[in-house]
């Protein structure tokens, strides 16, 4: 027999019968970082992270949302119920958002098509000098808006002179198809990591073609982590998500998520510094 509708009703309203409390994730909008299955995470670095903390969160709801940029920054701004995954740190974000620190990056390089190597503006030590070439009007840029790419270049791409070619777009997948725009000749360079290029060029070969040239201004790995509104239900999440990475076990998780997808050059470069991350990440609140 059915029950009565008020019988429901009372089901519905007793304690306990309530929904839970929902953790909303804002995932990067491309691989490696993110891989989606059916609408999930896989086995993308930020998706290992958040199925990490997501697995020893029981009590909450998790729901998982792929958006650029943009849509996530402005997300966090109105102060939703949502968190970034794979964010970068610098100031204008920090004052929007709360951060736990999940990885050490190495700094996004300059990606460019192997015939523009010679017209780029190099120091001594072989880096491009991002200054000079933003302001360079024969060379045209191209990178995503609101992505960070750190802090001394993010400051740069700001203060470009009116005379720049840099343009940005807000493309909806965090610049996917803009290396293959600079491989199609549409534009002379963008910015972003090797491991992106490495699994870029792997589905598409003509992206393979593309040449990587370390930035002067951006020559040290970058702290990125899960960024959370500034406000109260923010700082509570940040602590909860603190203390399930700020154990020797969380923090070998958060860095073999990202190790997995560490080109070889990049894990010799860095290896002291992601050890001393590791170190410093194994307890809450480093």
């Amino acid at each position: 027999m059915r029950r009565p509708a008020f019988a429901l009703l009372a089901i519905v309203l007793a304690p306990g019968a309530q929904a839970r409390d929902t953790m909303s994730w804002l995932m990067p909008d491309i691989p490696p970082a993110s891989m989606p299955v059916n609408g999930k995470p896989s086995n993308g670095f930020a998706d290992q992270i958040v199925l990490y903390i997501s697995a020893r969160w029981p009590e909450v709801e998790h729901r998982f949302v792929y958006a650029n940029p943009k849509r996530s920054w402005l997300m966090i701004e109105r102060g939703e119920r949502a968190c970034v995954v794979a964010a970068l740190r610098n100031a204008a974000r920090e004052k929007l958002a709360y951060f736990v620190d999940t990885s050490l990056v190495p700094p996004p390089q300059l990606v460019v098509q192997p015939g523009t190597l010679s017209r780029l503006p190099l120091n001594a030590h072989g880096e491009a000098d991002m200054e000079k070439l933003i302001a360079d009007p024969a060379l045209r840029g191209i990178v995503v808006e609101r992505r960070s790419y750190g802090a001394a270049v993010d400051e740069l791409i700001a203060g470009r002179p009116a005379g720049s070619r840099l343009e940005t777009t807000s493309v909806g997948d965090y610049g996917r198809n803009v290396l293959k725009l600079v491989a199609h000749g549409r534009a002379d360079y963008t910015l972003d990591y090797d491991y992106a290029l490495q699994y870029a060029s792997s589905r598409d070969p003509s992206i393979g073609t593309l040449a990587t040239v370390p930035i002067a201004q951006n020559n040290k790995p970058l702290l990125g982590g899960i960024a959370c509104p500034r406000n109260a239900w923010g700082q509570a999440a940040v602590r909860r998500i603190d203390r399930i990475v700020g154990t020797p076990e969380g923090a070998a998780a958060m860095l073999k998520a990202q190790d997995d997808w560490h080109t070889p050059a990049s894990r010799r470069r860095y290896a002291s510094e992601l050890s001393e991350f590791q170190r410093q990440r194994s307890h809450p609140g480093k």
